[in-house]
């Protein structure tokens, strides 16, 4: 009997942000495995498919995420090469820093397994809706905390900057604890006030996870980020220092009077 793997994102807020699509490829699959953040996701996923497995065992304590993200990986797609229809729901979007999905995708492609991944929402998406910002206006990069400090950028502080996982910057253990992120937060802070200046107002956030929630917004000036409060679901968002400049030059050749007519 052949094996297929579908991947699908939970999305952020229980319940609420999941498609329709999602929830029927959970609920038919003869194997689900899944991982999200509440125990009332854990029961709501369960009634869905009554045999569906968490994937939680996996994180133990000191162990390294690498390591666990292996042994997802080994897990879920043992379960495709003994020919299950097999679905693996991951919280918020399946394609966003889960690590086992991509790894997922390729084992099951290279060895000729009909693979899907369907979307989720994103932190992102609730970022940009609960901070009323828009990626169209004057763009946007995002970056994970700890992949823009050890390997820079050329980033345009006229420009939003998102950065992820703030909370565990240089920390590749399970999160347990004894986390303690005032060390990277520091050196965070250190590195962006060479562009911004320190009383530059930056916000702390992280998503509502229940539809009866608030969304976390905490407004800090960067000198301050060191004692931001945090945890490993906080992302920071670094506002424009200043409208990037206009090219007058190439608004005329685009036949256009202000760059505010668009």
């Amino acid at each position: 009997m052949p094996g297929s793997l579908t991947i699908v994102g939970t999305g952020i807020t229980l319940i609420s942000h999941i498609t329709a699509e999602a929830q029927a490829a959970i609920a038919r699959a003869d194997k689900t495995f899944f991982l999200v953040t509440h125990p009332l996701g854990e029961q709501w996923l369960r009634q869905l498919n009554p045999n569906a497995e968490s994937l939680a065992r996996f994180y133990t304590p000191q162990r390294e995420r690498l390591d666990v993200y292996r042994d997802i990986t080994d897990h879920v797609f043992g379960a495709v090469q003994a020919g299950h229809t097999v679905c693996a729901a991951f919280y918020g979007h399946p394609a966003v820093f889960v690590m086992p999905t991509q790894d997922l995708v390729r084992r099951a492609q290279a060895a000729g397994y009909p693979v899907g991944v369907l979307p989720g929402i994103s932190a992102e998406d609730c970022l940009f809706a609960d901070l009323r910002l828009d990626p169209g206006a004057l763009g946007c990069q995002s970056y994970e905390a700890t992949d823009f400090l050890a390997r820079p950028r050329r980033f345009d502080a006229a420009t939003p900057l998102i950065l992820w996982q703030v909370g565990v910057i240089g920390y590749f253990q399970v999160v347990d604890a004894t986390l303690d992120a005032a060390k990277g937060l520091a050196l965070l802070e250190v590195f962006l006030r060479r562009w911004y200046p320190m009383e530059h107002e930056v916000i702390i956030y992280e998503a509502a996870m229940l539809p009866i929630g608030e969304p976390i917004i905490t407004k800090v000036a960067l000198h301050r980020l060191r004692n931001a409060p945090v945890t490993a679901f906080s992302t920071l968002y670094v506002p424009p220092i200043v409208p990037p400049p206009v090219d007058a030059h190439m608004l005329e050749q685009l036949g256009l009077s202000s760059i505010d007519s668009l």
